[in-house]
C-alpha cells in the first residue's frame, strides 16, 4: 500500500500571507509557501532573495512574503546565482540554465547535457555555471560554452571571484578542488580524505580564505594553493556554507545540522528542525536565509533561527470534504487538519496516536476517520472522539450510501458495516487486503486491494470479481454502477462497464494511489512521485503537479475545486481555470 515516512514538523513563529501560483495549475495550500525540497538559495539584499529547489521550484522573498514564481521548467534547480536582482541566474539538471531580468525566466542555451550543480559569476558578462562528469560551462554576456576543467568528477558548487590570490573555485566528488587561473583550471589537492565536497564559499577580504564542506563532517579551508583540514565536531554530512566575514561562517547539513565558526572552532547551533538544509546565504551576518527538505525555510537574526515556512508535514493519506469550505485531511500518527475555504490548513486535535489512513462523511456533522490497529474516530463537526470496535486490522477506506450504511475495509480482508451505533464484520470472501471501497448505491459496493482483488456487494453477500490484474489496486471511484475507475500499482488503471473490468493505458510508469471525478469525463488520478493524471473520457493525460512528493488521495467538489493531498504534508488544489 502506500508509503509511509514519519516526518517531522516545524512551528513557524513568522507571519505568512498565503500566496498561490497562477490560475489553472496545482497550488501549494500546505505547507506555506510551497513543500518541496530547496537545494539553494541567493539574493541581492535580505528583501530580494531567491530559494530554488526540484521540479523547477522558485520562490521569492520580498522583505515580508515568500512568493512562488513561474521557472518555465520542470526539471531539478540546484543552484541560483546573479549580479543583481534583475540579472539572475538559476541552473540544474539535465543542463537547465535560466535566466531571470526582473520580469521572466527565459530558458538559456547552455549547451550542457550534464545535471549543473552549482553558478557564480563575477559580472553580467562573466557567470560559470559547474556539473556533474566535470562539467564546466562559461557565459561571456553573449552566450554559453563549454571550458575544459580537467576533469571528469563531479563538480557540486562554484565560488569566488575573491581578492588575490583566489579567483574563482570549485569542489566535487573525492574531494576535488580546482582554480582558475584565468585562462585554465588548475587541481589543487584539499586535503578531506577523499570526502565528496557539496558546498563552498570564498570571502572577498584581501585574506583571500575559501571554505568547503562535504561528507562526514569535512570541513577544508583554502588560501591561496595551500589548503588544511578544520574539525567540524560533527560526522553529518554538510551541503553548503557561507559567512560575512571570515570570522563568522557558518554551514548547514543533514538533520538540520547548523555550525558556526568564530574565527577559532566550530560549534553547532540549534536550527529547530530535523529535515536536512541543503543551501545557506545571507545580506550579513544577522540576516542569513537556510533552505532544505520539504520547503525548509530558515532565518537568522543574529541570535536565533527561526522557520518561515509553515504548515505541519507529516504524511497525508486520505482526503473528504463535505464542501470546499468544510474539509478534512487524515494522515501519519493521527493528524487531522482542516481546511475552512482559506489557506492556512489547520490542525485539528483528535487524540489519536495511530496513523489515520481514512477519511468521510455524509455530511459536516458525521464524520469518520479510520487507521491502524482498527483505529475509528468520529466526529460531529466539531469534536473528534474514539469509535471503539474490538476490531484490531488496519483499516484503509471508508465508504457510505449514507450516515447509517458505511462500509470501511482493511487488512486480511476485513469488511466492518455500521448500520447504526455499532460496526459489524462482514465475509468478503477474501484474506487479501483490501485498500479501497466505493459504492454507487448500498446494493453496489466495490470492495478492491492487494493482488487484484476486487470483490462486490449485492445488497446481501460479497462476491469476487475478475479483475483482470494481480497488481494492487489503491483507490476506487465511479459516475454510475456501471462507469468505475480503480487504480494501483505500477502505473494500473482498470474501468468496470457494468459487465466487466478492462485495462486502460494511463500514460505513466509509477504506481496511482488515489482516483476522483466529478464526471465520467472529468476524472482524476494521483500516485507517486507527484503524478496527477486527468481522464476526459476519452484519454488519461498527465499534469504538472509541481511536486515530486508522493500523493495518496484526491478529491473535490467539482471540476473547478480539486484537492490532492500526499506524503510530507503535501496539499494542492486545482481551480480548473485555463
Amino acid at each position: 500500500m502506500k508509503k509511509m515516512f514519519l516526518i517531522f514538523g516545524i512551528v513557524s513563529i513568522f507571519f505568512f500571507v498565503p500566496t498561490l501560483s497562477h490560475s489553472g495549475e496545482w497550488e501549494w495550500q500546505n505547507p506555506f509557501p510551497q513543500g518541496n525540497r530547496l537545494h539553494a538559495v541567493w539574493g541581492s539584499s535580505g528583501s530580494d532573495v531567491f530559494a530554488v529547489g526540484v521540479s523547477g521550484t522558485i520562490i521569492h522573498y520580498d522583505g515580508s512574503t515568500w512568493s512562488p514564481m513561474e521557472s518555465g521548467v520542470v526539471k531539478d534547480l540546484n543552484a541560483v546565482w546573479g549580479s543583481s536582482g534583475t540579472d539572475v541566474y538559476a541552473a540544474g539538471d539535465g543542463g537547465t540554465v535560466i535566466h531571470y531580468d526582473g520580469s521572466g525566466w527565459s530558458l538559456e542555451a547552455s549547451k550542457a547535457g550534464s545535471n549543473l550543480n552549482g553558478v557564480r559569476g563575477s559580472s553580467s558578462s562573466d557567470v560559470y555555471a559547474v556539473g556533474d562528469s566535470g562539467t564546466i560551462i562559461h557565459f561571456d554576456g553573449i552566450g554559453w560554452y563549454s571550458v575544459k576543467s580537467g576533469t571528469s568528477k563531479d563538480l557540486a558548487a562554484i565560488s569566488g571571484p575573491s581578492g588575490t590570490p583566489l579567483s574563482f573555485i570549485v569542489a566535487g566528488d573525492d574531494g576535488i578542488i580546482l582554480q582558475s587561473t584565468g585562462s585554465s583550471w588548475s587541481s589543487i589537492t584539499s586535503g578531506s580524505a577523499n570526502n565528496n565536497l557539496h558546498g563552498l564559499w570564498s570571502s572577498s577580504g584581501t585574506s583571500a580564505y575559501a571554505y568547503a564542506v562535504g561528507d562526514d563532517g569535512a570541513i577544508v579551508l583554502i588560501s591561496g594553493t595551500s589548503q588544511s583540514s578544520m574539525t567540524s565536531g560533527t560526522t553529518t554530512t554538510l551541503t553548503g556554507v557561507w559567512g560575512s566575514p571570515d570570522s563568522d561562517v557558518f554551514a548547514v547539513g543533514q538533520e538540520g545540522t547548523i555550525l558556526h565558526y568564530n574565527g577559532s572552532n566550530w560549534s553547532p547551533m540549534k536550527s529547530r528542525t530535523n529535515n536536512d538544509l541543503n543551501g545557506i546565504w545571507g545580506s550579513s551576518g544577522s540576516d542569513i536565509f537556510a533552505v532544505g527538505d520539504s520547503g525548509t525555510i530558515l532565518h537568522y537574526d543574529g541570535s536565533s533561527w527561526s522557520s518561515m515556512s509553515s504548515g505541519e508535514e507529516y504524511n497525508l493519506n486520505s482526503i473528504w470534504g463535505s464542501s470546499g469550505s468544510d474539509v478534512y485531511a487524515v494522515g501519519e500518527t493521527g493528524t487531522i487538519l482542516y481546511f475552512d475555504g482559506l489557506p492556512p490548513w489547520s490542525p485539528v486535535v483528535s487524540g489519536a496516536k495511530k496513523n489515520l489512513f481514512a477519511v468521510w462523511g455524509s455530511s459536516g456533522t458525521n464524520i469518520y476517520a479510520m487507521g491502524t490497529d482498527g483505529t475509528i474516530l468520529y466526529s460531529d463537526g466539531s469534536i473528534w472522539t474514539p469509535w471503539p470496535t474490538g476490531v484490531k486490522k488496519s483499516l484503509y477506506s471508508i465508504w457510505g450510501s449514507s450516515g447509517s450504511d458505511i462500509f470501511a475495509v482493511g487488512n486480511k480482508g476485513s469488511i466492518l458495516h455500521s448500520s447504526g451505533p455499532t460496526w459489524s464484520l462482514m465475509s468478503s470472501g477474501t484474506k487479501k487486503s483490501l485498500y479501497a471501497v466505493w459504492g454507487s448505491s448500498n446494493a453496489n459496493v466495490f470492495a478492491a486491494g492487494a493482488s487484484g482483488t476486487i470483490t462486490r456487494f449485492n445488497g446481501s453477500t460479497w462476491s469476487l470479481m475478475s479483475s483482470g490484474t494481480k497488481k494492487s489496486i489503491y483507490s476506487v471511484w465511479g459516475s454510475s454502477g456501471s462507469d468505475v475507475f480503480a487504480v494501483g500499482q505500477d502505473s494500473t488503471i482498470i474501468h468496470f462497464n457494468g459487465t466487466s473490468w478492462s485495462a486502460m493505458t494511463s500514460g505513466t510508469k509509477y504506481s496511482l494511489n488515489g482516483v476522483w471525478g466529478s464526471s465520467s469525463t472529468d476524472v482524476f488520478a494521483v500516485g507517486d512521485e507527484g503524478t496527477i493524471l486527468h481522464y476526459d473520457g476519452a484519454t488519461w493525460f498527465p499534469m504538472n503537479s509541481g511536486t515530486k512528493k508522493s500523493l495518496n488521495s484526491v478529491w473535490g467538489t467539482s471540476d473547478s475545486d480539486v484537492f490532492a493531498v500526499g506524503n510530507s504534508g503535501t496539499i494542492l488544489h486545482y481551480d480548473g481555470l485555463p
